[in-house]
């Protein structure tokens, strides 16, 4: 399997979902936008919380692991061959190689006040940054979501080992009770008076993997309910899809109305509405018509393969773009970011196409010999 760990390939067999693929890309790109583009178009029309919805794609990643996961390792029939050990090093392969690189840069780039915590380096290193509060983004900033993810990808054998020994029951119970419960703690703490932003209890509430296990597992339990064949392919599949997008681009653009409303603040970045989520990548993955046919274009593929590094190396290569052109070429805000998102999407797929893939054939032929 050509897996990511943290954006899970979707080229499994037995099952081609190559349309969900390019969905990744648009999700990293949102994220892109959050940190560096909230103010350029169109992050800056009516459209602004969903272009810059990069916490909340986060969470959509968690969902799709766990979704794709699922499709690529349930077999009931098989048991017995799934080796956890040759499982991990296959994540470990596919996401640790850039992941280092990208911390690296930073690392290079802060190397003069890294004595000032000595910490946090061993913290990243060791992808434990997310556990720890006020670390989650001390170094490079998106490596918090790799550490999350890593705890997953260490659940997930024995997540898979109670499915073959009890069934879905259980887990099903599981997950209920732990998104309810995350939601009640959730909204509970960031309606607190002790909540503040860039506070520790802020850290616990984002960044924290035990308040995002929900979307993951929720995620699997629906890859599993998918290759089962659970749901019925209907005959305006393709409607229920544009829904479901609908829904999603709704629930993103009305949050801040909707938080007038019911007087309390929300978050959709841990789990909150992953129900809306669950349905769109069920609705993709049974799409056989135009919007299949377009997101399976090769190049879009491409893109969504690319993502991983586009996701990683935003920080470090927005420090290089803006200290080698930015700072010495007098361009708009909006030329500038444009330019950096061209910049970074070539870097990414050149570094998915010639670091990553080798690193990670290199790595699990290793363990092969």
């Amino acid at each position: 399997m050509n897996g990511h760990i943290f954006f899970p390939s979707t080229k499994v067999t037995l099952l081609q979902l190559d349309q969900i693929t390019f969905t990744r890309f648009i999700a990293a790109l949102s994220v892109v936008f959050f940190h560096y583009g909230m103010d350029v178009f169109p992050a800056n029309t009516y459209l602004h919380e969903a272009v810059t919805a990069g916490p909340i794609a986060v969470n959509y990643f968690y969902i799709l692991s766990g979704f794709i996961m699922a499709i690529a390792y349930y077999k009931p029939q098989q048991q017995a061959s799934f080796n956890k050990w040759k499982y991990w090093l296959a994540r470990f392969a596919r996401i640790y190689p850039i992941y280092l690189i990208a911390l690296l840069l930073i690392v290079a780039a802060k190397y003069k006040t890294l004595t000032d915590d000595p910490f946090s380096l061993p913290l990243h290193l060791g992808m434990l940054q997310a556990w720890i509060p006020g670390y989650p983004i001390t170094l490079n900033t998106p490596g918090w979501s790799l550490s999350v993810e890593a705890f997953f990808y260490l659940c997930f054998p024995f997540l898979l080992l109670s499915i073959y020994k009890h069934g879905t029951r259980r887990l099903i119970i599981f997950t209920v009770i732990l998104w309810l419960a995350t939601q009640v703690l959730l909204l509970s703490l960031l309606n607190s008076n002790e909540y503040a932003p860039k506070s520790l209890l802020h850290d616990f509430i984002y960044y924290n993997p035990l308040m995002h296990l929900n979307a993951f597992i929720a995620g699997f339990l629906t890859g599993v309910f998918f290759k089962n064949n659970k749901f019925t392919v209907s005959k305006y599949n393709s409607v229920w899809l544009v829904c479901s997008v609908a829904l999603i681009t709704v629930l993103l653009i009305f949050r801040p109305s909707l938080e007038n409303i019911i007087g309390i603040k929300l978050a959709f970045t841990n789990g909150l509405i992953a129900p809306a989520f669950l349905l769109f990548l069920v609705f993709l993955a049974q799409e056989k018509g135009v919007i299949s046919t377009i997101f399976s274009k090769r190049w879009l593929v491409l893109l969504g393969e690319a993502s991983f590094s586009l996701y990683i190396l935003q920080k470090p290569l927005h420090g290089i773009y803006d200290k080698l052109i930015a700072n010495k070429i007098p361009l708009s805000n909006e030329i500038h970011f444009y330019i950096f998102l061209v910049f970074l999407i070539i870097a990414s797929i050149l570094s998915y196409k010639y670091f990553e893939t080798p690193m990670r054939k290199l790595i699990n032929n290793f363990y092969k010999s």
